[in-house]
């Protein structure tokens, strides 16, 4: 807070949702009274006592009373560092930062330490993961208990991997004057609901995102830029059941491609170019992560366009070794391989 940091963005640049895992036992204040405060558990006594919640809910819960008044995590952290850690002092709640301090900080240091060892815990958890994206992982990031899909069910393996309120995510890294290729094998079946396949993009930058979700017996992909949007509807009913290739292609001259099993279905524009911004693909979820579906998934490719119409790859993500080389694809071609 007192300086420029360099991790703050890269926290932030692929907009990744960060759960924090604590105890199941987390929204409940022990009856042991330390100071004649009460403080709710934070870390999980074992693998089946988890609760995973969003970062800044963990941050505005609230896990010391005292009296009537209760403190959060963010004002137990900003009480440590007010006293000692920060050149700062409170701009508000002074009062309150004062008697968290002289009252619980002063009087009983050890249990302080141990919760703030907790907090660091929750905390160290979810950067790990972030700083192995800031140095070139690409690969797809399921690391929330609550939240992984599916490869066995009742002891038998799955023919693909089950998504069912779940989501994995993958980084996306900014490339100027290219498009974006994404192509699915998926097996859904009939959805009167919206039902979500992945979205890509970043929640402060509307640059670049896409959409794709299932409507009954329709898949729907929309493609949106700053100023613009436009939506694409292929009709699927034929293709319940069964695995299939699904491909939709962002040209940065702004055209727009949809295939089914490398196969030209639809095609439309948008009236600007197209440049692939810093975010995430979220496969199974929208992108806050509240929004979910139903589907069998084997692979996501990840690819780059360039103005030549040549492709790169970004990632690929498959229950089977696959090489996939680079190609040259106009968006008019009618046969399109992965």
């Amino acid at each position: 807070m007192d300086q420029p940091n360099p991790w703050v963005n890269e926290i932030n640049r692929f907009d990744f949702i960060r759960l924090a895992t604590v105890s199941a036992k987390f929204n409940a204040y022990k009856h042991i009274k330390i100071a004649d405060f009460e403080y709710k558990r934070i870390t999980p006594d074992s693998k089946k006592d988890i609760l995973e919640i969003k970062l800044d809910d963990f941050f505005q819960s609230n896990i010391l009373r005292h009296n009537n008044e209760e403190f959060t995590v963010q004002e137990f952290i900003m009480t440590l560092g007010y006293n000692g850690g920060i050149h700062m002092i409170p701009d508000k709640n002074v009062e309150k930062v004062n008697l968290l301090y002289e009252a619980l900080f002063l009087e009983q240091p050890d249990f302080c330490f141990d919760m703030t060892m907790s907090i660091s815990k929750v905390l160290l958890d979810i950067y790990d993961e972030l700083y192995c994206l800031s140095v070139g992982d690409n690969n797809g990031h399921s690391s929330n208990v609550n939240y992984q899909a599916k490869i066995v069910d009742q002891g038998k393996m799955l023919d693909g991997i089950f998504f069912e309120r779940a989501y994995m995510q993958f980084p996306v890294r900014a490339k100027k004057d290219k498009g974006i290729r994404f192509c699915i094998e998926i097996k859904l079946t009939e959805n009167p609901n919206k039902n979500i396949i992945f979205s890509y993009g970043h929640r402060k930058n509307e640059g670049l995102g896409i959409s794709i979700w299932q409507q009954k017996t329709k898949l729907i992909s929309k493609v949106s830029s700053a100023d613009s949007s436009k939506t694409i509807v292929v009709d699927i009913e034929e293709k319940f059941d069964d695995y299939f290739l699904f491909e939709i292609t962002c040209y940065p001259s702004g055209k727009l491609v949809c295939a089914i099993d490398e196969t030209l279905k639809a095609t439309e524009e948008l009236p600007t170019e197209i440049n692939i911004i810093d975010g995430k693909v979220i496969l199974g979820s929208n992108l806050n992560g509240d929004e979910f579906g139903k589907f069998f998934e084997k692979c996501l490719v990840t690819q780059s366009i360039d103005k030549t119409n040549n492709t790169r790859n970004l990632g690929v993500y498959a229950l089977r070794k696959m090489n996939i080389m680079s190609q040259n694809i106009p968006y008019n071609m009618i046969k399109r391989k992965i």
